[in-house]
């Protein structure tokens, strides 16, 4: 066994979630009007800039209704001019020029329309980001409204946490959020809280958080399964090494290392058996620890910094006992 000094350590008032990080900005691309792809110039994973097209539908019936309204708007235009003319002169009445002048603006607007509806044959990107899933392929018949791929915008993520009502007062924006990669030793991004629901989920009595995470090198992915830890508070407390802490019906307990005299006052009889001249006595008392950190436990009440705990072999060990330490630990 060893004699070990209580040492100061980094500790986090945190709780830990399981999550997954979501795009804060994801499109999904679906046609406006019923097609036939013929066109598909990218790739899944793919990375696209805002107005790179994205696929074709078939668009000769339409190209032709754009082009034949064209015409006709084209004819309308030069009839209304001419009889606008006319009228100016004096050569057509009034009611005559507006005829031709309505014509040709409803030929206008035809056209318009005509042109609108074909441009939804052409999909573009709407952000830059990365080509998704392809849901279908070249010469695929696709409906309006049936998501063929998606772009994702990776460079910010979130994370959504649900925190139990009962912390809800402990809340508030800019709380760091710390992730890490599925053995909880690997960091891997910091962020921090920027959206707090206002209610609470009615069910299950549950807070929605959100914290946003930059990810300029694109290390994060959509849709990555996370280990969010929502840190509270950071400080430095007094802790034990985890072979001091004794279990017992759900109890920690440590042994504390004191001299003969402190002990018997301390359990207010004598020693049996007697202790060893020049040797310190192991001495049993109740703690109250916080949660596990890097094989220590913060110490929350119980002990004071100028004690010494007993490391190893606790199972051996009972108050009143003569302790002969292998080690002494007495660095902070």
């Amino acid at each position: 066994m060893q004699l070990m000094r209580l040492q100061e350590i980094p500790t986090l008032d945190a709780a830990d979630y399981q999550s997954t990080l979501e795009a804060i900005r994801e499109v999904r691309m679906a046609p406006e009007i019923d097609g036939r792809i013929v066109a598909m110039p990218v790739f899944e994973g793919q990375q696209v800039r805002r107005g790179q097209l994205l696929f074709v539908l078939d668009q000769i019936q339409l190209q032709a209704e754009v082009n034949a309204d064209f015409a006709e708007a084209r004819k309308d235009r030069v009839n209304a001019e001419r009889y606008i003319f006319l009228n100016e002169q004096g050569a057509v009445s009034t009611k005559e020029r507006d005829y031709y002048v309505t014509q040709a603006i409803q030929s206008r607007d035809k056209l318009r329309a005509a042109a609108a509806t074909l441009s939804y044959k052409n999909v573009v990107a709407p952000i830059d980001g990365f080509v998704g899933n392809l849901n279908a392929k070249l010469g695929d018949v696709v409906r309006a409204g049936s998501p063929v791929t998606s772009v994702v915008d990776n460079t910010r993520l979130w994370v959504r946490l649900d925190v139990p009502g009962e912390l809800a007062w402990r809340l508030r924006p800019g709380l760091p959020v710390v992730l890490k990669a599925p053995d909880r030793r690997t960091l891997i991004a910091r962020g921090q809280v920027n959206f707090i629901a206002p209610s609470l989920d009615k069910d299950r009595q549950t807070v929605l958080v959100k914290a946003v995470f930059p990810n300029p090198d694109g290390a994060l992915r959509n849709g990555q399964r996370v280990n969010a830890t929502l840190v509270f508070q950071q400080g430095r407390s007094l802790a034990v090494p985890e072979l001091a802490v004794l279990l017992q019906a759900g109890q920690p307990f440590v042994f504390l290392a004191v001299s003969a005299e402190e002990a018997k006052r301390r359990l207010g009889r004598s020693l049996d058996p007697p202790p060893l001249p020049g040797l310190p006595v192991a001495l049993q008392v109740p703690v109250r620890l916080g949660t596990l950190q890097g094989g220590a436990f913060p110490v929350v009440e119980g002990l004071a910094p100028a004690d010494t705990v007993i490391v190893g072999n606790l199972a051996q060990l009972r108050s009143g006992l003569s302790v002969q330490p292998k080690q002494r630990i007495f660095s902070r």
